[in-house]
């Protein structure tokens, strides 16, 4: 049995790949996303540190906010558990490590419509979202004290500063 299933697997593999034509090839960053092999730790940085430089998000606030949301405390924190549910979702319906609201979240798609799982399971969708929107708020105001207050409070934090976003810019934390 052992012998037939090796030798319907190599079979399977010669036709699939064409034989002596296929032409192996190292990582390709576009067919495989090595990052989401990783831990959800090292995933949650690695995106962070990426995304921080393509949406001009300063790192340690990045960095803060994580911790803020969810209590992540950087890369070698291995006791970060994103998946669970008193983290993957708060009180006000936001998800994820960077707790995104979905209405949010599908304001900064066009191409797609994200679910709850795409926030709360994804860890490069919650983060290209919710820096995608801290972008949108920064050229909106140009305050990083603005966007986020807004970003925990709602648009009502466009008229009022509350302490979340003076911890988060001025590196001030009390929680997390």
């Amino acid at each position: 049995m052992r012998y037939l299933v090796i030798i319907v697997s190599l079979s399977y593999l010669i036709f699939t790949f064409g034989g002596n034509d296929f032409e192996w090839k190292s990582y390709d960053p576009a067919i495989i996303d090595i990052v989401k092999l990783g831990p959800p730790n090292y995933q949650l940085y690695d995106y962070m540190k990426e995304y921080s430089q393509i949406y001009g998000i300063p790192f340690d606030y990045a960095l803060r906010c994580a911790s803020e949301e969810t209590g992540y405390h950087g890369k070698l924190d291995f006791k970060y558990r994103p998946f669970e549910d008193k983290l993957r979702r708060s009180y006000a319906e936001a998800y994820g490590p960077l707790q995104v609201q979905i209405p949010t979240a599908n304001d900064m798609w066009n191409d797609r419509v994200i679910t709850a799982d795409d926030l709360g399971y994804d860890i490069k969708i919650n983060v290209i979202t919710s820096f995608r929107y801290k972008r949108y708020l920064y050229n909106k105001f140009k305050d990083w004290l603005k966007v986020y207050s807004i970003y925990n409070m709602g648009w009502k934090g466009e008229s009022k500063i509350n302490q979340y976003a003076v911890d988060i810019v001025s590196g001030d934390q009390t929680t997390g």
